[in-house]
């Protein structure tokens, strides 16, 4: 799961210069608040709070957002994620790496170059945490676009953490699970998804090593062949996953959302398997559910699929 949290990191996301940007002390009229967080920011002008992600976005331009995630490592950890030799090897080139305090936080401000799909992409970064949990803010916009990336990079330190605020990170989220059903545990909120254990640590230390991660994908796709790419979704995790033939790809449907599941074995890891579902929307998103758990688990699989099977739309 590390593994998988700094992946995500570095997907997500150094010369060194002068920065003298402080952050707010205080928020002002303009500033809103970003759904299910405590965390406040004056957006660009023509920017709207995302209801695909927390965060905000240009309705005009699904090249250029700003997003937020939560990420359930301690700071000290995340953050080395943010060097100059590891971005480099996956293509990234660092610009600018600054120390910031973020509320009472210890924090980084960093911009990064990325390519990604043809195009080259510069992200505006701002992400802070203690040794319980981790913050990034993701500013991301075409590197050519200089006059956005200013106003991108302006309100991205405007960023204001209201500690009197108790956020409520599921607030944000479109879809509820039963989270009582087994013994598996609610940990945190990732992006728009959820994670879920027994013992509440990352990676988990429990005999069966169940986990389960959930998410919805924020972009809209056109997917000619659902059962084909639930099968290429395997190509897309930090391990080597392959279907398991004699357990089959079989479709299922929850909540009215039809879709496919299948089990997986973890080529790089002898012991552990996979359980997915992927359900369709008629807008071209999805969900997304990864179970994991050490072979012959059969409690595990059970309490994965319960909990899967509560899925269910907010209305």
């Amino acid at each position: 799961m590390i593994k998988r949290i700094k992946t995500t990191t570095l997907l997500l996301s150094i010369s060194f210069i002068g920065f003298g940007q402080e952050l707010p002390k205080e928020k002002t009229e303009k500033h809103i608040q970003i759904n299910g967080t405590n965390i406040f920011m004056v957006p660009p002008i023509s920017f709207e709070s995302s209801s695909n992600f927390k965060g905000f976005q240009n309705p005009t331009d699904k090249t250029s957002m700003i997003m937020t995630m939560e990420i359930p490592g301690p700071y000290s950890e995340v953050t080395k994620g943010f060097n100059s030799e590891i971005l480099k090897a996956k293509g990234m080139e660092l610009k600018i790496k600054k120390e910031i305090k973020v509320a009472e936080f210890n924090g980084l401000f960093l911009e990064i170059d990325q390519p990604a799909n043809g195009m080259i992409f510069s992200k505006q970064i701002l992400i802070y945490g203690n040794e319980k949990s981790s913050t990034l803010i993701n500013g991301v916009y075409l590197k050519d676009s200089l006059q956005l990336g200013k106003k991108i990079k302006q309100s991205v330190l405007t960023t204001f953490i209201d500690l009197e605020i108790e956020s409520n990170p599921r607030e944000s989220l479109n879809y509820t699970l039963n989270e009582n059903l087994g013994s598996l545990k609610f940990k945190s909120v990732i992006g728009n998804g959820m994670l879920f254990n027994r013992d509440l640590k990352t990676p988990t230390e429990s005999i069966d090593k169940a986990t389960l991660l959930t998410d919805k994908s924020f972009a809209r796709i056109a997917i000619e062949n659902k059962k084909i790419f639930c099968i290429s979704r395997l190509k897309k995790y930090p391990y080597d996953y392959s279907v398991i033939p004699s357990k089959g790809i079989n479709e299922i449907e929850i909540d009215g959302l039809k879709g496919f599941e299948l089990f997986a074995k973890n080529n790089d890891k002898e012991n552990e398997e996979m359980y997915q579902v992927i359900l369709f929307n008629q807008n071209g998103s999805y969900y997304l559910f990864v179970g994991t758990y050490k072979v012959g688990s059969g409690q595990a699989i059970s309490d994965i699929k319960n909990i899967i099977q509560t899925f269910e739309r907010k209305k």
